[in-house]
Protein backbone atom coordinates (compact mmCIF):
# COMPACT_ATOMS: atom_id res chain seq x y z
CA UNK A 1 0.00 0.00 0.00
CA UNK A 2 3.17 2.51 0.68
CA UNK A 3 3.34 2.00 -3.19
CA UNK A 4 0.34 3.57 -3.86
CA UNK A 5 1.08 6.41 -1.32
CA UNK A 6 3.79 7.24 -3.48
CA UNK A 7 2.12 7.42 -6.75
CA UNK A 8 -0.76 9.54 -4.71
CA UNK A 9 2.52 12.23 -4.75
CA UNK A 10 2.01 12.23 -7.98
CA UNK A 11 -1.41 13.86 -8.38
CA UNK A 12 -2.36 17.10 -9.48
CA UNK A 13 -5.66 17.35 -7.74
CA UNK A 14 -5.80 20.24 -5.72
CA UNK A 15 -8.59 18.52 -3.32
CA UNK A 16 -7.23 14.87 -2.97
CA UNK A 17 -4.61 13.08 -3.38
CA UNK A 18 -4.83 9.35 -4.79
CA UNK A 19 -2.70 6.69 -6.16
CA UNK A 20 -3.75 3.41 -7.49
CA UNK A 21 -1.07 0.45 -8.00
CA UNK A 22 -2.36 -2.60 -10.34
CA UNK A 23 -0.45 -6.12 -9.24
CA UNK A 24 -1.25 -8.95 -11.38
CA UNK A 25 0.91 -11.88 -11.13
CA UNK A 26 2.76 -10.59 -7.98
CA UNK A 27 4.01 -7.47 -10.38
CA UNK A 28 3.42 -4.11 -10.79
CA UNK A 29 1.85 -3.54 -13.73
CA UNK A 30 -0.11 -0.18 -13.50
CA UNK A 31 0.58 2.80 -11.61
CA UNK A 32 -1.81 5.99 -11.62
CA UNK A 33 -2.73 8.69 -9.15
CA UNK A 34 -5.80 11.46 -9.87
CA UNK A 35 -6.02 15.04 -11.53
CA UNK A 36 -6.95 16.23 -15.05
CA UNK A 37 -6.08 14.15 -18.22
CA UNK A 38 -2.94 14.48 -20.18
CA UNK A 39 -2.46 17.43 -22.07
CA UNK A 40 -5.06 19.92 -19.97
CA UNK A 41 -3.74 22.34 -17.18
CA UNK A 42 -3.68 20.77 -14.24
CA UNK A 43 -6.20 20.78 -11.62
CA UNK A 44 -3.77 22.47 -9.23
CA UNK A 45 -2.83 25.12 -11.39
CA UNK A 46 -6.77 25.61 -12.10
CA UNK A 47 -7.05 23.70 -14.86
CA UNK A 48 -10.94 22.38 -13.06
CA UNK A 49 -13.13 24.81 -11.86
CA UNK A 50 -15.08 21.90 -9.40
CA UNK A 51 -12.00 21.85 -7.82
CA UNK A 52 -11.44 25.57 -7.73
CA UNK A 53 -14.96 26.05 -6.08
CA UNK A 54 -16.30 25.01 -2.69
CA UNK A 55 -18.01 22.21 -4.10
CA UNK A 56 -18.73 19.82 -1.53
CA UNK A 57 -17.33 16.72 -1.78
CA UNK A 58 -19.02 13.61 -3.75
CA UNK A 59 -21.29 16.81 -5.17
CA UNK A 60 -21.14 17.68 -8.74
CA UNK A 61 -18.69 15.32 -10.52
CA UNK A 62 -20.12 15.52 -14.09
CA UNK A 63 -18.82 18.91 -13.96
CA UNK A 64 -15.04 17.91 -12.77
CA UNK A 65 -12.48 17.32 -15.43
CA UNK A 66 -10.42 15.18 -12.85
CA UNK A 67 -10.29 11.89 -13.76
CA UNK A 68 -9.81 8.79 -10.62
CA UNK A 69 -6.73 7.12 -10.11
CA UNK A 70 -8.70 3.95 -11.07
CA UNK A 71 -10.24 5.26 -14.08
CA UNK A 72 -6.45 6.56 -15.11
CA UNK A 73 -5.19 3.07 -14.03
CA UNK A 74 -7.42 1.13 -16.06
CA UNK A 75 -7.34 3.15 -18.84
CA UNK A 76 -3.31 2.97 -19.05
CA UNK A 77 -3.52 -0.21 -19.29
CA UNK A 78 -6.45 -0.46 -22.12
CA UNK A 79 -3.96 2.02 -24.37
CA UNK A 80 -0.55 0.18 -23.79
CA UNK A 81 -2.22 -3.32 -23.97
CA UNK A 82 -1.30 -4.78 -20.52
CA UNK A 83 -4.57 -7.35 -19.32
CA UNK A 84 -5.85 -6.58 -15.54
CA UNK A 85 -7.92 -10.00 -15.91
CA UNK A 86 -7.24 -11.34 -12.76
CA UNK A 87 -5.34 -8.60 -10.99
CA UNK A 88 -5.62 -6.21 -7.86
CA UNK A 89 -5.75 -3.29 -7.56
CA UNK A 90 -4.20 -1.04 -4.23
CA UNK A 91 -6.04 2.30 -3.91
CA UNK A 92 -5.33 4.72 -1.43
CA UNK A 93 -9.38 5.79 -1.18
CA UNK A 94 -12.35 3.40 -1.21
CA UNK A 95 -13.43 3.29 -5.00
CA UNK A 96 -16.49 4.87 -5.75
CA UNK A 97 -19.34 3.00 -7.26
CA UNK A 98 -18.50 4.03 -11.15
CA UNK A 99 -15.01 2.96 -10.12
CA UNK A 100 -15.69 -0.58 -8.57
CA UNK A 101 -18.04 -1.01 -11.44
CA UNK A 102 -15.25 -0.07 -14.24
CA UNK A 103 -12.74 -2.95 -12.02
CA UNK A 104 -15.11 -5.50 -12.28
CA UNK A 105 -15.42 -5.29 -15.86
CA UNK A 106 -11.75 -4.48 -16.37
CA UNK A 107 -11.09 -8.61 -14.62
CA UNK A 108 -9.83 -6.71 -11.75
CA UNK A 109 -11.05 -9.44 -8.71
CA UNK A 110 -9.94 -7.57 -6.06
CA UNK A 111 -9.82 -4.51 -4.57
CA UNK A 112 -7.62 -2.88 -1.36
CA UNK A 113 -7.81 -0.07 -0.14
CA UNK A 114 -6.59 2.46 2.96
CA UNK A 115 -8.61 5.30 3.61
CA UNK A 116 -12.27 5.28 3.73
CA UNK A 117 -15.09 7.22 2.63
CA UNK A 118 -18.92 7.63 3.08
CA UNK A 119 -21.06 7.94 0.28
CA UNK A 120 -24.34 9.19 0.29
CA UNK A 121 -26.80 6.63 1.57
CA UNK A 122 -28.67 5.67 -1.64
CA UNK A 123 -25.27 5.44 -2.85
CA UNK A 124 -23.88 2.64 -0.19
CA UNK A 125 -27.16 0.86 -0.80
CA UNK A 126 -26.43 0.61 -4.12
CA UNK A 127 -22.42 -0.34 -3.21
CA UNK A 128 -23.71 -2.80 -0.70
CA UNK A 129 -25.82 -4.74 -2.92
CA UNK A 130 -22.61 -4.42 -6.15
CA UNK A 131 -20.47 -6.23 -3.18
CA UNK A 132 -23.24 -8.85 -2.48
CA UNK A 133 -23.89 -9.85 -6.50
CA UNK A 134 -20.17 -9.39 -7.95
CA UNK A 135 -17.61 -11.84 -7.74
CA UNK A 136 -14.68 -8.49 -7.18
CA UNK A 137 -13.72 -8.82 -3.24
CA UNK A 138 -12.64 -5.73 -1.22
CA UNK A 139 -10.45 -5.39 1.56
CA UNK A 140 -9.51 -2.51 3.68
CA UNK A 141 -6.04 -1.89 5.29
CA UNK A 142 -5.62 -1.37 8.86
CA UNK A 143 -3.54 1.75 8.74
CA UNK A 144 -1.47 3.81 10.56
CA UNK A 145 -1.39 7.01 8.26
CA UNK A 146 -0.60 7.43 4.70
CA UNK A 147 1.78 4.65 3.43
CA UNK A 148 2.01 2.95 7.07
CA UNK A 149 -0.48 0.61 5.99
CA UNK A 150 0.08 -2.60 8.52
CA UNK A 151 -1.27 -5.20 6.06
CA UNK A 152 -3.53 -6.28 8.11
CA UNK A 153 -6.90 -6.69 5.95
CA UNK A 154 -10.36 -6.87 6.78
CA UNK A 155 -11.55 -9.16 3.70
CA UNK A 156 -15.51 -7.73 2.65
CA UNK A 157 -17.16 -10.72 0.84
CA UNK A 158 -18.51 -10.49 -2.57
CA UNK A 159 -21.21 -12.60 -1.91
CA UNK A 160 -23.12 -13.49 0.48
CA UNK A 161 -22.20 -17.02 2.34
Amino acid sequence: MSMAWDVAQHSNCRRRKVGVIIVRDGTVVITAANGTPAGMTPCNKGGCLRCLSDTPSGELYDSCLCIHAEQAAIARATRTGVPTDGATLYCTLRPCLTCAKLCLEAGILNIVYDEEIQFTPDVEEAYEQFTKETSLSFAKCSKGGPGRSTGTQQIIPSKEE
